[in-house]
């Protein structure tokens, strides 16, 4: 008769399994994305027209909004601004301002952190928190967020999509934040951070109108003018979207939020 003698694993054994199983506790999200396929935001619209995407991020300050705004009613452009919902409660009429004069409210989320790093719960308390404060203050429904810093994942996407928005990043990117001076964020847009890779139809710019960003101001109307002189329109994002037949990346086409928003007039 043949004996079979089990041996006892090893400590060492033993401790290579344990990490094993804490890698992939620890993981267990992005395992689960690689399955269940990963949700991406809205860098960019498919168009036929000559449309481009203008947007403006703002979580702070008191100089430049304004200005910017100035410079928007000047060159007849409309744009979509992504407010933190503390900025819009502090500047009320600024974003009364927006509203009266064409430009879509947008959400930039209530505190400026990054939503990947909260669970699903804390997400939706944040997008919620700030469109009680963007609709009560601007009069408009609010469907598109950009979420700050632009971090996102499955989650965040996820639940932006469940509480009825789409989640919009950006193709073009000023890298105004960075005060790398007028002619840079010029160049920056207009052909890109490498060649060839500056705005054209379908885009979404990327722009600031916080403090951190001083040298919007004076790039703004070059690039505006530039863009016109190569027969490009600039616009809101939802009114590109509404022009759209998909968008870029293909993940970010969620069928069941497919519905382009528009910046329409709640009853408060």
């Amino acid at each position: 008769m043949r004996i079979i003698i089990f041996k006892r694993p090893s400590w060492r054994n033993l401790a290579l399994w344990g990490i094993l199983l804490l890698v992939l506790i620890s993981y267990r999200e992005n395992v689960t994305a690689v399955f269940s396929g990963k949700l991406k935001p809205i860098y960019s619209a498919t168009v036929t027209t000559p449309a481009i995407g203008l947007t403006f991020d703002i979580s702070w300050g008191e100089k430049t909004a304004e200005p910017i705004l100035d410079i928007l009613k000047r060159e007849g452009v409309h744009a979509t601004f992504f407010l933190s919902s503390p900025w819009a409660e502090k500047h009320q009429a600024l974003v009364q301002r927006m509203v009266k004069e064409g430009h879509e409210i947008g959400s930039h989320g209530n505190r400026h952190i990054d939503l990947n790093n909260l669970g699903a719960g804390e997400i939706e308390k944040e997008i919620a928190t700030s469109q009680e404060v963007l609709e009560r203050v601007s009069g408009q429904k609010v469907r598109l967020i950009r979420a700050p810093n632009g971090a996102y994942d499955n989650k965040v996407i996820s639940v932006a999509n469940k509480l009825g928005y789409r989640v919009i990043q950006w193709s073009v990117d000023s890298l105004d934040w960075k005060r790398p001076g007028p002619n840079a964020v010029i160049n920056n847009v207009l052909n890109g951070l490498h060649s060839g890779e500056g705005a054209k139809a379908g885009d979404i710019i990327l722009f600031h109108a916080s403090d951190s960003a001083p040298d919007t101001i004076q790039a703004l109307p070059t690039v505006i003018e530039r863009l016109k002189l190569k027969g490009y329109t600039l616009m809101p994002v939802g009114k590109l979207l509404s022009e759209a037949s998909g968008t870029w990346p293909p993940e970010s086409n969620l069928t069941n939020n497919s519905a382009a928003p528009s910046p329409k007039t709640t009853n408060n």
